[in-house]
């Protein structure tokens, strides 16, 4: 039936129009955020998915500094201790001197002084072995128990507890002895700690890579989730523009329909 009232023509060809803009409008919201959920009303299953993963990215963001920070207090405690073994070597070296017993009184004197400077540098360089107000090789530190996890468990690096060196003047070979044989039982506590610290920094260092692995993985998780095929999207916005174009057309000649009836008025 022909009629002026219900143009059935356009009124698809109104149906369309507004299909394709509605088409349109998702395809430019994907092509613009990159996204192709970007919020709970495109999908709310995977919205909801896509947070948990966000917030597990930023968990794991946090997890991989605070191990980081640790690191560097093991790796300044590292040095320290590195320092101070290498400082034992020349004080055994200068001890060795002060065993000659034939050295005049006034060259002994000398020798304990620098002997005096170099176990205070030691101390010096114990007390000095901290980082952000924690030290893991000297005395009254505590252990350091770091996050290593999104679930809050943690790892610890051992404080080690090393005491302040002290060595008499040496006046004597049975003073060198004496002094030698500390020099070593210190220098065997300096090895241990360092044994304990680098074990530590070992395991810290291969949580924190995998934290990073860990959060690398959930946020290619989280890609294949909600980020958008922009080829596809491509193809689909030209696809549109041809399907605007075609249903622009197809409304003119549906209102272009009824002024034929005039002819049959003539």
């Amino acid at each position: 039936m022909t009629t002026i009232n219900s143009n059935q023509g356009a009124m698809l060809a109104q149906k369309f129009l507004r299909s394709n803009a509605a088409d349109a409008a998702g395809v430019q919201n994907r092509v613009s955020s990159g996204l192709r959920v970007s919020s709970a009303t495109d999908d709310a299953s995977t919205f909801a998915a896509a947070a948990a993963a966000r917030a597990d990215i930023k968990a794991y963001t946090a997890v991989a500094s605070a191990l980081q920070g640790s690191e560097a207090g093991a790796n300044v405690a590292i040095a320290a201790g590195e320092a101070i073994s290498q400082r034992l070597g020349d004080i055994k070296a200068k001890v060795v001197q002060l065993a000659d017993e034939s050295i005049s009184a006034e060259t002994r004197s000398t020798y304990n002084a620098d002997l005096a400077s170099m176990v205070s540098e030691v101390n010096t360089m114990l007390e000095r072995a901290s980082f952000n107000g924690r030290n893991l090789l000297g005395p009254g530190g505590s252990d350091a128990n770091v996050v290593a996890s999104p679930d809050g468990a943690t790892v610890a690096i051992r404080d080690n507890e090393l005491a302040p060196f002290a060595v008499p003047d040496v006046a004597s070979a049975s003073d060198a002895r004496s002094v030698l044989e500390a020099i070593d039982v210190y220098g065997a506590a300096v090895n241990t700690a360092l044994s304990n610290l680098g074990s530590d920094l070992s395991r810290v260092k291969s949580q924190a890579e995998f934290a990073r692995q860990s959060e690398e993985a959930v946020q290619a998780g989280l890609g294949a989730l909600v980020d958008a095929d922009l080829a596809r999207e491509s193809a689909a916005l030209a696809s549109l523009q041809v399907r605007q174009q075609l249903g622009t057309q197809s409304y003119g000649i549906a209102n272009q329909a009824p002024s034929t009836l005039l002819g049959l008025f003539r």
